[in-house]
């Protein structure tokens, strides 16, 4: 199995502990406010992932602070972005602008960076906008500027996280570049809005707690060490599985019945994804 391959299959263990933590953090919003439950995700990642990297002597940023704090800004923003999308335009709308952010990511490569770019990979990331935008019917939404101008930065912030995940990932560990991310992700999300969780049970912190590790640890993990063996084009491709991930979990745990064009949503996606990996298992040159 080549490298590329690799980062392909980790991308989409990304995606599916991606959507697999949407039913939790529904749960939690009945309690928590998406704002709250974000800024305490953040803190609480940074925190794992920092007393992990210090045990295992990952804490050397190798000159590339600067970065490596952009990169922060970019999963605060991405996230705060993308609420606010959903909260003004609904979850259909909010996510397939979001979802764009491959195609930006493949136009980055091939036109500033000069890479080849397979005519598949083109027709795979505009079949996984097209199944995201069907599997969460976006034309139920109304159109607002707020929420399509949140909608907008968060595709520029996912696809600019995408290419800075694989800048960062040529010199650096995974657990070191995800790490630092989220420490600064953390300190801008506690500057920006001071903490008010006086008010959280038990029960929230255990769901919370739940979200910031199997929901937020383990995948970015695995998404920057995706973006280390893959390039961010065909990354950011498999990442679109989320929200297919994410309605077949509310499906089959909370009883949420997907209609036909749902369903037909998520396998227009999923031959996307399948796209991605027939190119990337059989091509030698790209994306050189």
């Amino acid at each position: 199995m080549s490298t590329r391959t690799v980062g392909i299959w980790m991308a989409l263990a990304s995606a599916v502990l991606f959507g697999l933590s949407v039913v939790t953090a529904a749960d939690v919003f009945a309690a928590v406010s998406p704002m709250a439950a974000a800024q305490v995700r953040s803190v609480l990642a940074a925190l794992v992932l920092g007393v992990i990297a210090y045990q295992r002597r990952l804490t050397a940023h190798g000159g590339r602070l600067g970065w490596l704090a952009l990169l922060g800004l970019n999963i605060a923003v991405v996230t705060f972005a993308s609420y606010v999308a959903i909260e003004r335009l609904g979850v259909g709308p909010g996510s397939t602008i979001q979802f764009t952010g491959p195609v930006l990511v493949l136009a980055w490569m091939r036109f500033v960076e000069k890479r080849t770019v397979p005519r598949v990979a083109w027709w795979a990331a505009a079949a996984a906008v097209t199944g995201t935008a069907l599997m969460t019917r976006a034309w139920q939404g109304e159109l607002d500027l707020l929420g399509v101008v949140a909608a907008l930065v968060a595709s520029l912030t996912f696809a600019s996280y995408l290419i800075q995940g694989e800048r960062l990932g040529a010199t650096l560990p995974s657990l070191t570049i995800i790490a630092y991310g989220f420490a600064f992700s953390a300190l801008l999300w506690v500057l920006a809005v001071p903490p008010q969780w006086d008010g959280f049970g038990a029960g929230t912190w255990v769901r919370l707690g739940l979200i910031s590790t199997v929901g937020t640890v383990a995948p970015f993990l695995l998404e920057i060490s995706a973006l280390r063996r893959a390039d961010p084009g065909s990354v950011g491709v498999v990442a679109t599985a989320e929200p297919v991930i994410g309605a077949a979990v509310a499906w089959f745990a909370l009883g949420q019945v997907l209609t036909p064009i749902q369903l037909l949503g998520g396998t227009v996606t999923l031959l996307a994804i399948a796209g991605i990996h027939w190119i990337t298992s059989r091509t030698t040159t790209w994306p050189g």
